[in-house]
């Protein structure tokens, strides 16, 4: 994926890369078959993923980000799938006549993994924020009894290939309304009941019931703290809303506020809008790692937000 010659002018101009552009993180809730606000359509979201693909978009997971190591091929823009509250239709198995089970095509993963294979050069990745009491086997109508006890498989299936995991809380509360004790058992049990499920899995990110901080915006406790002899820390806290995230090399990146996209028609529309009209907003990859290039004329919502501190050794390219 990586290219270490340099750009020509040539391709400068043509692919316009911009590293110090922001980053969509599209935020899903419910996958089925009659479309609301929470609810998008399975015919939805692949046209969702296909609008990304036609515009350029290239799907990495939330750790590169934290990382400021983000890996894309030349004039690729990076984009963040995200699905809270791991209800059934993100993830739905079917059980075949052998006894063995197959992935149902129209859940999220579903949706995916037929669009990743049919689209090698889309990248591929999400965040699932999963509830450890209700893990992909329930819809907003009723629990869905075939998908119960398929818990541990899910999520040990997702880790295995390339997805990641956000803790929700244990109970889907807004932090706002709870006493630190109270936070601290709701984050800390939230990651033990899921590392049942996958010992070996990372919890990097807390995504916050209802966008909600605890009383008085205070972020204290989503960075880390000592419970019960063990020690729990996050590297990010992720939003409800209301627009693409900046990037670690910007002035205003706060990691425990990290900006996303509603993923229903109204905010949709309106920031693909802004995305095909604005193209000077998003970050588009030089495609090398170890490059950071920005162009001298920038976009009025960067400029002057270029932390130079924060180059960490890379080559800086200005043209």
């Amino acid at each position: 994926m990586t290219s270490s010659a340099p750009l020509t002018p040539e391709q400068l101009q043509q692919y316009k890369p911009n590293e110090l552009g922001q980053i969509p993180i599209l935020e899903y809730h419910q996958i089925g078959p009659n479309p609301e606000q929470f609810v998008r359509t399975p015919d939805q979201m692949r046209g969702d993923l296909q609008w990304l693909y036609d515009h350029g978009f290239y799907v990495i997971n939330i750790s590169e980000i934290l990382a400021d190591r983000i890996d894309v091929p030349l004039g690729k823009k990076p984009v963040v799938l995200t699905f809270d509250d791991s209800p059934a239709g993100q993830f739905r198995l079917l059980r075949l006549d052998t006894g063995q089970y197959a992935i149902d095509p129209n859940c999220a993963v579903g949706i995916m993994e037929t669009f990743f294979a049919a689209h090698p050069d889309f990248g591929r990745g999400g965040l699932f924020v999963v509830l450890p009491n209700m893990v992909f086997d329930w819809t907003t109508v009723a629990a869905e009894p075939d998908q119960q006890g398929l818990d541990q498989m899910k999520v040990q299936w997702l880790v295995a290939n390339g997805y990641e995991l956000s803790n929700h809380t244990r109970d889907h509360v807004s932090l706002g309304d709870l006493t630190n004790d109270q936070i601290m058992y709701q984050l800390a049990e939230a990651n033990i009941e899921i590392n049942k499920l996958a010992p070996d899995a990372p919890i990097r990110v807390v995504t916050l019931p209802f966008g909600i901080y605890p009383t008085g915006g205070d972020d204290t406790l989503l960075r880390g703290f000592d419970y019960n002899g063990q020690h729990f820390e996050w590297e990010a806290a992720l939003l409800v809303g209301a627009n693409p995230t900046v990037v670690p090399l910007s002035t205003e990146y706060d990691p425990y506020a990290m900006a996303r996209i509603q993923a229903f028609d109204d905010e949709l529309n309106k920031w693909f809008g802004v995305f095909e009209d604005n193209p000077g907003i998003l970050y588009v990859s030089d495609g090398n790692p170890d490059t950071v290039t920005i162009p001298n004329d920038l976009h009025s919502w960067l400029v002057g937000t270029f932390d130079e501190s924060k180059v960490h050794g890379r080559t800086v390219i200005r043209y």
